[in-house]
């Protein structure tokens, strides 16, 4: 499946306002170390990623309360995922939701100032579905079942999963199964055995794998699933191995085109981040006092907030892996040693980096941060700019080339006529992201090693004294600050 297709096509219908129900933002105020944080919504699927206890699950529990589903009996509301207890007394809350149902967008909210939730006179109804991490626990080890798995000797009926579903499955685990349904065990009725059918005969959920048995249930539950609906996952990767993972989200991405179906994940894996857009990806970031929400992250920082074992006296956020080398490179020029302080973050865009640089400097982040964007991005509060007027691609090639190439031949090991054509070549890309790509094909080195020597030869011998002190005055000024 070509899920950037498909991605892009999801993008071009919710521009469109082809998902005529929607979730915009929700507020949650006094719930959970909640303190008014608000939580947008700017993809059809979208996966929140965040340490135990950051508030993934509030967030799902909450959404799931902004409607009244059609049948009401499946209505949820606050009481029932936020209740009293002998330790826990929940009151002063406020969960502010912002829906948008065709062209109309509606604010309300649910509170609870002290023993009782009020509810606005009416909500839009919509069909809402949550699947937490129960769903998958074993078939045995289920109230119930023991029973049926002792006495069970037939079946009153079954239900079949449609081919369509059963290929999807099928891709899932990576394992052709000729057929896949739901039986009703003579001994209850009121209680279904999924079974999967392989070469070598059925298997009832009793004996199926964890990933098995959790992923039929899955997509059971999805095949029934209304269009324009709500959907929740809590930890969607439960239970599955990393390529699975992946496929399962693929499946998710088309689930959620074909029925116009709102999807909001939450997720530890970073299997599930890589292959959503950076639209869909939202880190809940504990800060000194309060939980941050970041957009648009990369996978690689969304994990290094999950598992992170280094202290380093400063972090530094960046863009991406050049802007990363270069800023070594500049470093190595005058205080190698100032490196061994540092821990190089890539965050995401220039306007993630932005953001972290702004909690750092605001000490909203349990520990000391600094931005630093690529040259053609403006710098703000705890950002400053790598050298140069431009991406750092451009203003590193276009820099050596007006030095004639310094002693790139000799780096390479390439007579310099050769190596100034292939590498003025690529500067003909429209891309300059390719670049380094093309060369190293030339040459038949990796693209990382063309980086890292031009960025060397650029930082030593093309870089100004200025500019390398107004960086490393940058960063040392950070580190000591109170």
């Amino acid at each position: 499946m070509d899920s950037r297709r498909e991605i892009n096509r999801i993008r071009d219908q919710y521009r469109a306002g082809q998902w005529v129900q929607f979730v915009e933002a929700i507020e949650i105020d006094g719930l959970r170390g909640w303190a008014g944080q608000t939580i947008s919504f700017n993809f059809p699927i979208v996966a929140i990623a965040g340490e135990n206890g950051s508030g993934k699950s509030t967030i799902l529990k909450s959404i799931a309360c902004a409607y009244e589903n059609r049948d009401q009996s499946k209505t949820f509301y606050p009481s029932t995922f936020f209740f009293n207890t002998h330790w826990d007394k929940i009151e002063g809350v406020t969960l502010n939701y912002r829906i948008k149902r065709g062209d109309e967008t509606r604010s309300f909210k649910i509170s609870k100032p002290t023993a009782r939730w009020s509810y606005p006179e009416h909500r839009y109804q919509r069909d809402v579905f949550i699947l937490d991490i129960s769903r998958t626990a074993p078939l045995d080890a289920t109230a119930g079942y023991a029973r049926i798995a002792k006495l069970a000797a037939g079946e009153t009926a079954d239900t079949v999963i449609s081919e369509e579903y059963r290929t999807w499955l099928s891709y899932i685990l990576g394992r052709p199964y000729e057929n896949a349904r739901f039986a009703k065990p003579d001994v209850d009725v009121k209680r279904d055995v999924g079974l999967l059918r392989r070469e070598f005969g059925e298997i009832s959920q009793f004996h199926q794998g964890a990933g098995e048995d959790a992923t039929l249930d899955l997509i059971r539950s999805l095949q029934n699933i209304p269009s324009y609906s709500l959907l929740l996952i809590d930890e969607v990767e439960a239970s599955l191995h990393p390529k699975a993972q992946r496929r399962l989200i693929r499946f998710l991405i088309w689930f959620c085109r074909q029925k116009k179906v709102q999807i909001i994940l939450s997720t530890h894996s970073p299997y599930v981040l890589q292959e959503l857009p950076r639209e869909s990806r939202i880190l809940l970031h504990p800060g000194a006092q309060t939980i941050n929400v970041v957009y648009g992250v990369s996978p690689e920082f969304a994990m290094s907030r999950l598992d992170d074992d280094d202290h380093p006296d400063l972090h530094i956020f960046l863009e991406d892996r050049e802007a990363e080398v270069l800023l070594r490179e500049i470093l190595l020029v005058k205080d190698p040693e100032l490196i061994r302080s540092l821990d190089f973050l890539i965050v995401g865009p220039a306007n993630v980096v932005q953001l972290m640089g702004k909690l750092a400097s605001e000490k909203k982040l349990p520990y000391k941060g600094l931005g630093v964007v690529d040259s053609d991005t403006d710098e703000t509060v705890g950002v400053i700019k790598l050298p140069g007027d431009g991406a750092p691609e451009r203003v590193v090639f276009q820099d050596l080339k007006n030095a004639n190439w310094h002693e790139l031949p000799e780096r390479f090991g390439i007579g310099a006529g050769t190596l100034f054509s292939i590498l003025e070549d690529a500067m003909l890309e429209p891309d300059h992201h390719d670049w380094t790509t093309k060369i190293g094909d030339r040459i038949r080195v990796s693209k990382q090693t063309v980086w890292e020597t031009l960025a060397k030869e650029w930082a030593l011998k093309c870089l100004s004294e200025d500019e390398v002190n107004r960086v490393c005055s940058a960063i040392a000024d950070t580190l000591i600050e109170e």
